[in-house]
């Protein structure tokens, strides 16, 4: 029985689409991190709808 695969990290392509996905649904949008779980971003303006996705990562995983 094999070991399970580690995590990898996103490539620069999808850390690109996953930033302009956000940046088209909040334009002030900022990278935070970036890491094996996705890229986790920053929306600076207050009291938005974008609020619920603070902190958490977006992974486009292929189907």
């Amino acid at each position: 029985m094999g070991k399970p695969l580690a995590p990898s990290m996103p490539t620069p392509k999808q850390i690109e689409q996953a930033f302009s996905a956000a940046k088209e649904l909040c334009p002030g949008v900022r990278i935070k991190a970036i890491g094996p779980d996705g890229v986790s971003f920053e929306y600076p303006e207050e009291n938005s709808a974008a609020g619920e996705w603070e902190g958490k990562p977006f992974s486009g995983a292929a189907e």
